[in-house]
């Protein structure tokens, strides 16, 4: 006998496949192969009773405070930690408890497991018509950015997300005329020199005869920093997709204090009932948690590391911390030199839900995307 600890993210399907594992076993033992946590807030010290006997009954646990076992109507807060087969038995069981137990059971209900992550992951390349971008080595004119675009999908990138006016939190608007002129001008030249054949077109706008413009001419996505309901109207109306970011567009420099997830949380269920309300379906919604926009650095990476919880809603995740000043607080660098804590965030995003990254260097991205496919599949 010859013993080896393997890693624990082993691809499942492909050592089933190498074993020759019988088909219901693999169904069987699918539902067991990955913890899953969630934090529960505001939850009575009794319904921790509760759920923590029900989590054992079936092999889950509940991490508790130590107060718990005293029970009563004091709110505290516990973790649930349980594979998908055990969740299946709690989501029935907590369906029939009180103390506000049965709004688990439905949340359980969300299938977490079953929307994984994206199998393939798509990269989307930052071209920016403008002189102010924060990253010098994003911006294009009439001239180059035709080049720019073949050479960024030749590279790896699947969407090319088209700016005229930055959008970074101290920017300053460039006005409605003058950003459609840019709008325009390289909406124009894309369609003329037929990148749309090659590559899926967003525009990165908050500006509606800019958006209705180049859904006109070949865009299929709006990227809306603003979230703004108007916008996804009208993406409704033209049968494109529609991405609305966290963070806003004025004071997004200010961080929110208190629990970050849970007002992106309630920001996107607010948000994605509108969006349906205008006619927009929610397979054409794709949520963007603005990374650099209303939240603290330390946010930001709360916000990467949980994404996984935001799969909740059914729509596709974009995050985008392309040589963002995340980077720059945790290690101090210019935007040039942040390409490494770019792949990392990146790297985790993928890992977490995201299946859009919004990125700068298309080819070292590629390259990450490249080799995340082939680890995951040993």
């Amino acid at each position: 006998m010859k013993i080896q600890k393997i890693s624990a993210k082993s691809d499942f399907n492909a050592l089933c496949a190498k074993l020759k594992v019988h088909k219901m076993g693999k169904k069987i033992m699918s539902e067991k192969k990955e913890l899953h946590f969630f934090l529960i807030k505001e939850i009575s010290l009794a319904a921790i009773n509760i759920l923590k006997q029900d989590a054992l009954s079936c092999g889950a646990e509940v991490l508790s405070p130590e107060n718990a076992i005293l029970g009563g109507k004091e709110l505290s807060t516990a973790v649930l930690i349980a594979n998908e087969k055990q969740l299946k038995s709690l989501e029935k069981k907590e369906a029939l408890q009180d103390f506000g137990l049965k709004e688990l059971s439905r949340y359980l209900k969300l299938e977490f497991p079953n929307t994984k992550i994206s199998p393939n992951p798509e990269i989307m390349g930052v071209l920016n018509m403008t002189d102010d971008s924060f990253n010098p080595k994003s911006r294009v004119d009439e001239k180059s950015i035709a080049n720019r675009a073949s050479q960024m999908i030749e590279s790896g990138a699947i969407w090319l997300d088209i700016g005229a006016a930055s959008t970074h939190p101290d920017s300053v608007y460039i006005g409605a005329k003058a950003e459609f002129e840019r709008v325009k001008s390289a909406v124009d030249i894309l369609k003329s020199s037929n990148i749309a054949k090659k590559a899926k077109l967003s525009i990165d706008t908050f500006d509606e005869n800019c958006a209705k413009y180049a859904l006109e001419n070949g865009i299929t996505l709006l990227n809306d920093i603003s979230a703004n309901t108007a916008l996804a109207k009208i993406a409704s109306e033209y049968g494109a997709k529609y991405c609305l970011m966290h963070g806003g567009i004025k004071g997004s420099s200010e961080p929110a204090n208190g629990d970050i997830i849970e007002f992106v949380d309630e920001f996107f269920e607010r948000k994605i009932k509108e969006c349906e309300n205008v006619g927009l379906k929610r397979e054409n919604i794709i949520l963007d948690i603005g990374i650099g926009f209303g939240k603290s650095h330390e946010q930001g990476l709360m916000l990467i590391k949980n994404l996984e919880h935001f799969l909740r809603f059914g729509c596709r995740l974009l995050v985008g911390a392309s040589r963002k000043s995340i980077i720059n607080a945790y290690h101090p660098s210019s935007v040039e030199n942040r390409l490494a804590g770019t792949l990392f965030l990146h790297q985790k995003a993928i890992e977490n839900g995201a299946s859009i990254i919004r990125v700068h260097d298309s080819l070292e991205h590629a390259q990450l995307l490249a080799l995340h496919s082939a680890y995951k599949a040993l």
